[in-house]
């Protein structure tokens, strides 16, 4: 199978489930358009990632899976196939590796499946390149490049791994709305901390790291810090705030839409945050970073990293991409406040 051979037929494209990941696939989203430029371009994945990717031109339609109703369980999953099946793909392309986005695109009867080599699924793909391993673990490299490389095995010239986002005019009204709610104005300077860890407790930095560097960057810059929450999250958002001060505006009461978030960290002066999905909505818009980072290998994220400050320790246990912690949580207590009020100095002169 080659990229050229597709014409004006569709090609799905099932995206990877984490936010962040979904943001670093845009680089290969941009290389697949400029490849197959007559294609019919067909995303599938969560309403958030349609919320998420929309007004970018790299696509041409979304398919939703609803994995809670319409698509839930075995029914639910045949009757996704038989609706992507529709529109009878030339290509599926598979960015997450799990044996579940392989029968899917089985279901929908694809006629060539691209996805990377596995033990469990590789009868199911057509087009399977495999994966640089180290021992029994893939060799990291940033998902950009990974997704990039993937594609490349159908013919797809990779491009640059700039990520990219779009932003509405509805968006922007919404966000401006949204930040007056929370007593932001329009000609307010401000800058943000994530906190949030959707991943597991593991990614989460600590309170007094939080709340410290929030009434730091006070101090030296004289900006309140929007303090952004996800679903499940406002308890944590509250306590950070509450700890830091009224430098701190608290999100909880009426926290921000994903979609919403794209304006937001545009119009940001920085984010403090952890290794989660928003750091790449900010990178998006060129929005200096600082990523407190514990439990993952950098190395998945080593991209982009023109206005982003890494903060993180070696620990003899790390990185181990455990979803909670089962020692003492050290790769993150082993850094402070004063670490990330240092980093924000060495970005805010760019700001």
């Amino acid at each position: 199978m080659h990229v050229e051979e597709i014409g004006s037929e569709t090609v799905h494209v099932r995206l990877p489930n984490w936010v962040g990941d979904v943001v670093m696939a845009t680089p290969a989203l941009r290389a697949l358009r400029r490849a197959a430029p007559r294609a019919r371009i067909v995303l599938v994945g969560t309403a958030a990632s349609r919320r998420l990717l929309a007004g970018l031109d790299s696509f041409d339609a979304f398919f939703e899976l609803d994995r809670k109703g319409h698509h839930a369980g075995l029914g639910g999953f045949l009757r996704a196939g038989r609706e992507l099946a529709r529109d009878r793909d030339r290509l599926f392309v598979l960015f997450p590796n799990s044996i579940s986005s392989a029968l899917l695109a089985r279901a929908a009867s694809s006629r060539c499946v691209l996805g990377f080599w596995s033990g469990q699924r590789f009868l199911l793909l057509d087009v399977r390149p495999r994966l640089a391993m180290e021992g029994r673990r893939r060799r990291p490299i940033p998902m950009t490049r990974l997704y990039l490389d993937l594609l490349r095995a159908v013919g797809v010239e990779a491009g640059d791994e700039k990520l990219s986002l779009a932003i509405s005019a509805d968006e922007e009204e919404r966000a401006a709305a949204a930040l007056r709610e929370l007593g932001i104005g329009a000609d307010e300077p401000f800058l943000a901390a994530n906190p949030g860890a959707s991943f597991g407790s593991s990614k989460f930095w600590t309170l007094d790291g939080f709340a410290g560097t929030i009434r730091g960057l006070h101090e030296r810059r004289g900006l309140r810090t929007l303090v952004l929450c996800g679903p499940g999250e406002e308890e944590l958002a509250r306590s950070i705030a509450a700890a830091a001060g009224p430098c701190a505006v608290d999100s909880s009461r009426a926290p921000i839409a994903l979609e919403l978030l794209k304006p937001v960290l545009r119009r940001a002066r920085l984010l403090v945050t952890t290794d989660t999905g928003p750091r790449h909505i900010a990178t998006a818009f060129g929005t200096p970073c600082v990523v407190v980072m514990g439990p993952t290998d950098p190395r998945h994220t080593n991209s982009n990293l023109e206005a982003t400050r890494v903060l993180r320790v070696d620990v003899d246990c790390g990185p181990c991409h455990l979803k909670v912690c089962p020692l003492d949580h050290r790769c993150m207590t082993r850094i402070g406040a004063p670490d990330a009020l240092a980093a924000a100095d060495a970005l805010m002169p760019a700001v």
